[in-house]
């Protein structure tokens, strides 16, 4: 049979490429590739749609399309029965790590899309405090409660941590609110991303609440007790790579949680696989590397996210849906051709990274070479290091990213330090169709309602006031399309 493919690629794919030949081979296919340019990929994919050419393996460069895909007729259905017989273990995967996420996959109720899940976004937003300041301040160990967490913010502020005579530090700034955002169960002031959650059994929009209230009470008193930095509204990087927190590493501040967790290591933290198989001591990254620079004596340790008054401990994780691959409904007219794409599928959810790999990257041995099979530490050989974009020439262009376990070296640093646990998602990762016409509204209602009552310029009565605009404004139209999302996901 022939099947058609519109998958992630960065360089044309030729349609004589060695490993489309031996997929071919292996799954009694010929595949005929659509060679669309990332960045224009869905305006390039309706053209082909409108001409009646629907690809059969059909990747969504944005988790948004599948619902006006789905409703337009353009996806077969993907029964649960032939799910779950053609690619037990892309099942098996999506159930045991990403517990939720195949349902992401229904439009009314019915099942269209398979979930891409990253596997590495399981670990939240790092938790980061100067340790050499909790020292001069007589504190030993990171909070673990929010009561805990505002002692040590307070020393931060009026204690003299930097020593120098003067009261000019502050404990935290923008990003640092998120772990007080995160101690009663939220994630609302996210610049990105709206965040949904479960509250008295209903999905709400993180920022409306009454939560959210109680946080912001606390965050206005800190603020008036100058115990945020006053410079909060503009961030915490003032330039350059974004990952730097250049508040944390002036000195001006004793918290962070920006950036990501990566960006925080540290000369020897862990051992990697260099090219060769050898274990070697990791190099600083980012604020990890820029740190000593700025602040000669400064060290830094990981705390965990922070229990709150009621009990809910969490911070935010960023969101682990990336996208979909589909199946074109014209597949539906050649029997067996939805199975064999399903069985395609399944190997990249193998176990063995081998075959996982070898989806991804060719075959082992001629395009890359296996270092250490229990990190999965692998190179690519020669002439194709040289060469990022061989994989999508040749015909890698058949796989998917599942969520298995990550084993790398890095990931097992950050799954030891736990921040694998206590994340906050959203509940709702797909961007709704009403969701992203009110969105940029509302995200800026949002933003200057939080930060008006922050700084003092609104009460936190104001809050109130806050949800009757939010709903007013867009914010309940929104409610009703997520609440019936919601419901044909379950």
């Amino acid at each position: 049979m022939e099947i058609s493919v519109a998958n992630y690629q960065i360089t044309p794919t030729d349609p004589a490429g060695e490993m489309l030949r031996y997929f071919g081979d292996k799954y009694g296919a010929d595949f005929k590739v659509y060679n669309f340019d990332n960045q224009h990929f869905h305006e390039q994919l309706n053209v082909r749609i409108a001409a009646g050419e629907i690809p059969d393996f059909l990747y969504l460069r944005t988790a948004t399309s599948l619902i006006s895909y789905a409703r337009l007729g353009v996806l077969a259905a993907i029964p649960d029965s032939l799910l779950r017989t053609n690619a037990p273990r892309l099942v098996r995967a999506l159930e045991s790590y990403a517990p939720g996420y195949l349902r992401m996959g229904r439009v009314d109720g019915v099942q269209y899309g398979i979930p891409v899940v990253s596997p590495t976004n399981i670990f939240h937003i790092p938790l980061v405090y100067r340790k050499d300041w909790m020292t001069r301040v007589g504190v030993s160990k990171t909070p673990e409660t929010l009561a805990e967490f505002e002692e040590l913010m307070y020393k931060f502020a009026r204690d003299d941590p930097d020593g120098d005579g003067r009261r000019d530090t502050y404990g935290l700034s923008r990003d640092g609110l998120a772990a007080v955002f995160g101690a009663y169960g939220l994630v609302p002031f996210d610049e990105k991303t709206e965040y949904w959650v479960l509250e008295d059994g209903q999905v709400i929009n993180a920022a409306i609440s009454l939560e959210a209230k109680k946080a912001l009470a606390l965050l206005a008193k800190w603020y008036r007790d100058g115990i945020i930095d006053p410079e909060f509204i503009t961030g915490e990087n003032k330039g350059g790579y974004w990952a730097l927190s250049h508040a944390f590493l002036s000195g001006r501040i004793g918290f962070t949680t920006h950036g990501n967790y990566y960006h925080w290591i540290t000369d020897g933290a862990y051992d990697e696989i260099d090219k060769n198989g050898r274990r070697v001591p990791v190099e600083a990254n980012a604020n990890g590397r820029e740190l000593p620079k700025s602040q000669r004596e400064g060290k830094i340790v990981f705390g965990p996210p922070l229990v709150g008054p009621g009990g809910k401990r969490g911070i935010k994780s960023y969101n682990r849906l990336m996208n979909f691959v589909t199946i074109g409904k014209s597949a539906e007219q050649c029997p067996g051709k939805i199975a064999t794409i399903l069985r395609i599928l399944d190997a990249s959810a193998s176990a063995d990274p081998v075959e996982r790999l070898g989806m991804h990257y060719g075959i082992e041995g001629r395009h890359w070479k296996l270092l250490d099979r229990a990190t999965e530490s692998f190179v690519i050989l020669p002439p194709w290091d040289e060469d990022e974009g061989y994989w999508s020439r040749i015909g890698c262009v058949l796989s998917m990213e599942v969520p298995l376990p990550p084993k790398a070296p890095r990931e097992l640093w950050a799954q030891g330090l736990g921040l694998d646990r206590d994340g906050i998602s959203s509940l709702v990762q797909v961007g709704l169709p009403t969701m992203m016409q009110y969105d940029e509204a509302l995200r800026k209602l949002r933003i200057e309602a939080y930060i008006a009552i922050i700084t003092g310029a609104r009460s936190v009565d104001s809050f109130d006031q806050f949800v009757a605009s939010y709903l007013a404004a867009g914010g309940a139209a929104v409610q009703r399309e997520v609440d019936q999302y919601y419901a044909g996901t379950r």
